[in-house]
């Protein structure tokens, strides 16, 4: 795909001195607003900040505002719509110049049965379906307000906005981090890591009672590529699947430091590099224990993120990346690669791209498969399309008898290939219905291979997995990408 040219002194002309946003920008260039993003980190123009962008927002008169919605009785949303702002802005306009809001009773007494939304159908969703208002709002094309206010108006109670009638409710895993921070697994992980080190702080040398076992790569990181990894599964399934993550549980990922020395490293911004964030608190020990040096740690920002737009593609070995995609990227192994591509900036990764014949035996010889994609978390997004743009000139100068790049899309655990598509793959389909096994001794998923017919063996796959006790998990088809070199 040819990269769109931008003009960069045009753009900085009407981002900067025509105060623009990027939405704007997009449809002067005709482009998305993401690419206008891309070109201002790859041009070095300063991105303004939110507070910038209110202040310039806020350039619009009271009057017009109130007899949008008082004189010409339009609702928050329309009247937002009318002057190219949000619902809030003109809620905080209204109420600071003294003109007020109407109530959510002549709202509704307003707007009662012209939209011609059954209050009993809102009812239904709401308590048999156990649907959120704001889903109730979005499935009727309304703003998020809309279906808690009609039940406000009708006098129909509530219920309390926790645990899974929370829109921000992840499936309880607090309940699951508790587990596993307080479980035995956890406590061995912690004893061993102590008895590796001496029972001394790794930093500073000091033996003393005060100790704690510090994650490298924050547990948080952990937590969501193994929630990703496991979302297929049953609610008891899963539980147990995570607790049983080995992730968790590596000895290479722990450090023994004292209270105030952990206590010191968690200040730091968790998605920040792992690395930069015990360089940022202890500089010395940083630069002899993980062989970066201190040019390396200056090139990222005070978040410990890092622009990865100066980023060079090479080829590398597996071990000098196996490290990051075990920790994150969901399924956390790298199987039956050709060839490894990452983009540096000196000596920091900033993306993995693993290239094989995975498991399909079908591919022909110019043709080859993404199986790994992984950016980092310390990487300043968006990246993975530029660098999968990066990857496609590689291979087409450095590997001529390569013609095809493919790569699938899992939809079961959330992913529908839209990288793929903002990088100019074209979608040619899905698969067929796939499955896995859940392995309900050590409690991992399994991949479907692992109880294949062998031979000498005369039992079938089914048999197989009765014996090892296994059970079946049906996946979703995964959507297919390919482009062309």
């Amino acid at each position: 795909m040819q990269k769109k040219h931008i003009d960069p002194e045009q753009l900085k002309i009407e981002y900067l001195d025509n105060q623009k946003s990027p939405i704007e920008c997009s449809k002067i260039f005709g482009v998305s607003d993401s690419l206008i993003r891309r070109r201002l980190l790859e041009f070095n123009i300063s991105i303004r900040s939110f507070s910038d962008t209110m202040r310039n927002k806020t350039n619009i008169d009271d009057n017009i505002i109130i007899d949008l919605y008082w004189n010409q009785e339009l609702s928050l949303s329309k009247t937002a719509k009318q002057i190219g702002r949000s619902s809030n802005f003109v809620k905080k306009r209204l109420k600071n110049s003294g003109a007020g809001i109407r109530t959510i009773g002549q709202g509704a007494r307003k707007w009662r049965n012209t939209d011609g939304i059954s209050t009993d159908e809102i009812i239904f969703l709401y308590e048999n379906k156990e649907w959120s208002t704001i889903k109730i709002s979005r499935h009727f094309g309304k703003s998020d307000d809309f279906a808690r206010q009609r039940l406000i108006a009708v006098g129909h109670k509530r219920r309390k906005n926790t645990r899974q009638f929370n829109g921000s409710w992840k499936g309880g895993i607090t309940d699951t981090k508790n587990l596993i921070r307080g479980g035995t697994k956890n406590l061995q992980w912690r004893t061993s890591i102590f008895k590796r080190d001496n029972y001394r702080s790794i930093i500073s040398g000091v033996n003393t009672r005060d100790l704690q076992c510090h994650h490298i790569t924050p547990f948080s990181i952990i937590m969501r590529s193994s929630l990703t990894k496991h979302k297929i599964l049953t609610e008891s399934m899963k539980n147990l699947a995570i607790y049983n993550d080995d992730r968790f549980y590596d000895l290479n990922n722990g450090l023994c430091v004292t209270t105030e020395e952990h206590q010191k490293i968690e200040k730091t911004f968790q998605y920040g590099n792992p690395w930069w964030r015990l360089w940022k608190c202890f500089p010395e020990f940083s630069i002899s224990k993980f062989g970066f040096n201190e040019v390396d740690f200056l090139l990222f920002d005070n978040d410990g993120q890092i622009n990865p737009y100066n980023s060079i593609v090479s080829k590398c070995a597996k071990k000098d990346v196996s490290n990051i995609v075990r920790y994150e990227h969901y399924l956390g192994t790298i199987f039956f690669h050709s060839f490894i591509l990452v983009a540096k900036i000196q000596n920091i990764i900033t993306g993995i791209a693993v290239f094989g014949k995975g498991l399909n035996k079908r591919l022909s010889n110019d043709t080859i498969e993404l199986t790994r994609l992984c950016i980092p978390n310390y990487v300043i997004k968006p990246f993975g399309c530029h660098f999968l743009n990066l990857c496609h000139e590689y291979i087409k100068e450095n590997y001529p008898n390569i013609k095809e790049l493919i790569s699938f899309a899992d939809p079961s655990v959330g992913h529908n290939g839209g990288i793929y598509r903002m990088a100019g793959w074209d979608k040619i389909g899905h698969g067929n219905i796939d499955y896995a096994y859940f392995d309900t001794i050590n409690y991992q998923l399994r991949h479907k291979t692992s109880c294949r017919r062998k031979v000498g063996i005369d039992k079938t796959e089914k048999e197989i997995a009765e014996e090892k006790k296994f059970i079946k998990i049906k996946l979703l088809p995964k959507y297919r990408y390919r482009k062309l070199i």
